[in-house]
């Protein structure tokens, strides 16, 4: 049943009122009875007929909380030294009050809500937005007036009396650590229902106050601090003053200034020190004082852009050590001494990074700059580095067999250091060069460690730079396998035809287009005579192919042949492994012991400086002997078989007497293949970007190109002016005639 309006007397309801509201404010006690008895006077106040009375109500209840907080500000001002507990006690009550003084005006809050409501539809053009809403609810109101006739008359000496405790707490010898927080944050709460300046007060009251005490406070605590202590003593106490300021600041002050405060301690404790800091870190880092190191990058990382000198500093120390690694590499030492001195300092620089600096990214990128600039840089200009070479001449020795003293987990730790190393090299297409033709000798000369260890090892470089990076190195790994798989075809197409050889016989089928080599380069040593035994078993198995696969041509490469041998002549057995030519010319001695030159160059059809070579090796493993004075290439120079031979080893590979020689061809013809696929490269980049463009201007298109193959190769301005000159001559493109800098593309 709602209550109805009815004519009131003021003065008596408000007398009534005025008791429970003394006390509702006091935090005294009220009867339940005599609570609903007011609040219905409210109600009927606020609808009183013929006028309702809640304005003059509104205005007693006001003018009675300034007077009852201006006795309060009396009582706190009077306190003295006390005047925190004072402050904290009166203010809890009264807070309190007002929001229990909110229950009993409930009405009141109504009342104006619901005018507020009329009034802005009917007199929207009337009155401003201000002058319609200038009743604040009961709780709001009793916040209002404490703010303004207690916070903003007594801060000064507040404020100043909060100050000192928060110092005399940085001492430890806080009077009232569990009230701060409630007289700081009070400055916040009496404004808190001001949706759009809900901090302004505690800013201008408090906040600014506290950073400015905080600068002043910690500036002379780092002076203090760094005259009584050394470098490593004053971090270990920075960080501890840091952490306990961090605890303090979120016990006592409002979450806003958090940040601003701490940023004061850091600018004290570290940024006015960190030159000083940072001239100290150099010699950390050359004594390798790692713990503080670490207090270091914890104490900079707080500060702007303090980790990028940092970095700068620790990018710099890694180069200084890692220019032995190109002392080593100008010098030609082993490629396992150059590898292992890069390793050295990467494990070691990578050992700081991830324990004492927190893997942190920004020196992460310095410790990759720093190696990535020592392992490309080269003593002369014109030539590219030669990281890549012995990067792979020393992959080349791990995946070789004759590491049988290292188990499968040195193996794979060997080859992960190597990954890890490749990421270093800009090149690395000439890289993959190198990589491919080295796989590829190891592959068709049966040399490899195990076929798994290589898939191992394409696999790390597949991750590092995708699948069409390493797609020619799997081709002929499998190309490895169905050769394997074909072998054995041959010998069951043997049987079911009843053939059988005289020697044991296997062949590699390699696709032209997935090996580093090309016949035309590699060469078909024209004009040789192939023994008849291996002639024999060259026509079955082409017969055999040519039934299997209808249209493929094969060409046999006998420069990469390699045949076994057995001396039957000896006392003791020898099995020994050559070259195709050399097992051709020493077959002869089946029939004969001894024969001229010109006799072994015309039975095997080979050149005569090709035969010198092939026959000094042969004099020099003593296989065979020849007069003390012959002169090499004489065609009358008589050669005759050691019938007396003997070895330490009954089972070892005859040298090929090329294999310098090789190998500085093999390099030569790489860099050379290198250039030709770069030059290709660039130019097919410059045709990309003038199609997609159009029209691009000189400097615009050169780092475009560069862009595009800086994951390849980090190709040099000359070569791409060069590139543009030659697709200009192909008509590709154009130089415009209004600006010499700028080119158009041809369609």
């Amino acid at each position: 049943m709602m209550r109805k309006s009815k004519a009131v007397n003021f003065d008596t309801s408000w007398g009534d009122i005025l008791l429970v509201t003394e006390a509702v404010i006091n935090e005294k006690h009220v009867h339940s009875d005599q609570w609903c008895d007011q609040i219905s006077a409210v109600y009927y106040l606020c609808m009183a007929m013929p006028d309702p009375l809640a304005d003059t109500l509104y205005q007693h209840v006001k003018q009675y909380l300034t007077e009852h907080v201006a006795k309060c500000r009396e009582e706190i001002t009077a306190a003295g030294e006390n005047i925190i507990p004072k402050y904290h006690t009166m203010y809890k009550v009264y807070s309190r009050g007002a929001e229990y003084l909110d229950n009993l005006y409930m009405h009141l809050n109504a009342h104006f809500t619901k005018r507020t409501i009329k009034n802005e539809w009917s007199d929207h053009y009337m009155h401003s937005i201000e002058k319609v809403k200038k009743h604040l609810k009961i709780q709001h109101l009793a916040l209002n007036i404490w703010r303004d006739e207690m916070l903003n008359m007594i801060h000064p000496v507040l404020v100043k009396a909060v100050l000192q405790d928060i110092t005399r707490d940085r001492a430890g010898i806080s009077l009232y650590p569990n009230l701060l927080r409630d007289v700081i944050h009070s400055f916040v709460e009496v404004q808190a229902h001001e949706e759009h300046v809900p901090l302004i007060l505690y800013q201008e009251l408090f906040e600014s106050r506290l950073l400015c005490d905080t600068g002043e406070y910690y500036t002379k605590e780092a002076q203090r601090l760094y005259e009584k202590n050394d470098v490593s003593s004053y971090m270990v106490k920075v960080i501890e003053k840091l952490d306990e300021e961090d605890l303090r600041l979120r016990k006592f002050i409002h979450h806003s200034s958090i940040s601003l405060c701490k940023r004061e301690c850091e600018n004290k404790l570290i940024a006015d020190h960190q030159d000083s800091l940072l001239e100290e870190y150099k010699s950390m880092l050359r004594d390798e004082e790692v713990e503080d190191l670490s207090r270091l990058y914890k104490l900079i990382r707080r500060l702007d852009q303090g980790l990028k000198k940092m970095s700068d500093s620790f990018h710099d120390h890694v180069y200084d050590n890692g220019k032995s690694s190109i002392d080593l590499m100008i010098q030609g030492v082993p490629p396992q001494e150059y590898v292992d001195s890069l390793l050295h300092v990467y494990k070691k620089f990578s050992n700081i990074v991830t324990k004492h600096l927190n893997s942190d990214e920004v020196f992460t990128i310095a410790l990759d700059r720093a190696l990535t600039k020592v392992v490309n840089t080269t003593s002369d200009p014109k030539k590219p580095p030669k990281s890549s070479e012995l990067l792979v001449r020393h992959a080349d020795h791990i995946l070789k067999k004759g590491n049988k003293n290292l188990t499968s987990a040195e193996l794979d730790e060997k080859l992960k250091n190597f990954i890890d190393l490749f990421k270093f090299i800009e090149d690395k297409d000439l890289f993959q060069k190198f990589y491919s033709r080295k796989l590829a000798t190891r592959l068709i000369h049966n040399l490899s460690v195990s076929r798994e260890m290589e898939e191992t090892a394409i696999n790390g470089l597949k991750d590092r730079c995708g699948y069409e990076y390493t797609s020619p190195l799997q081709r002929m790994i499998i190309d490895m396998k169905l050769s394997s798989d074909l072998t054995k075809e041959f010998d069951e197409y043997l049987k079911t035809k009843s053939e059988k050889l005289s020697i044991s016989f296997s062949v590699n089928v390699l696709q032209s287009g997935a090996w580093p080599f090309t016949v035309e380069k590699q060469g078909t040593s024209i004009g040789f005579v192939v023994p008849t035994d291996l002639a024999t078993s060259i026509e079955l198995f082409k017969t055999f192919y040519g039934q299997k696969f209808s249209g493929r041509r094969l060409t046999f490469i006998y420069n990469l042949s390699n045949g076994t041998v057995s001396l039957g002549y000896t006392p003791r057995q020898y099995t020994i492994t050559m070259t195709a030519h050399q097992l051709s010319v020493i077959l002869m001695f089946n029939e004969e012991t001894s024969y001229t030159f010109k006799d072994i160059m015309e039975a095997n059809g080979f050149e005569k400086k090709e035969l010198e070579r092939i026959l000094g090796t042969l004099v020099e493993s003593k296989l065979l002997e020849t007069q003390a004075d012959a002169v090499p290439g004489d065609l009358d120079s008589v050669y005759k078989l050691n019938e007396a031979y003997s070895s330490r080893k009954s089972k070892f590979k005859l040298p090929s007497g090329t294999q310098r020689e090789q190998q500085e061809k093999e390099v030569e013809q790489t860099h050379h293949s290198v250039d030709e696929d770069r030059r290709l490269y660039i130019q097919a980049a410059i045709v990309r970007c003038m199609k997609s463009r159009k029209k691009l201007g000189h400097n615009e298109l050169i780092q475009q190109v560069i862009n595009q193959s800086k994951e390849r190769f980090t190709p040099q301005v000359s070569m791409i002016k060069k590139c543009v000159e030659v697709l200009i001559d192909k008509q590709y493109l154009e130089r415009d005639a209004a600006n010499k800098d700028e080119y158009r593309y041809l369609a």
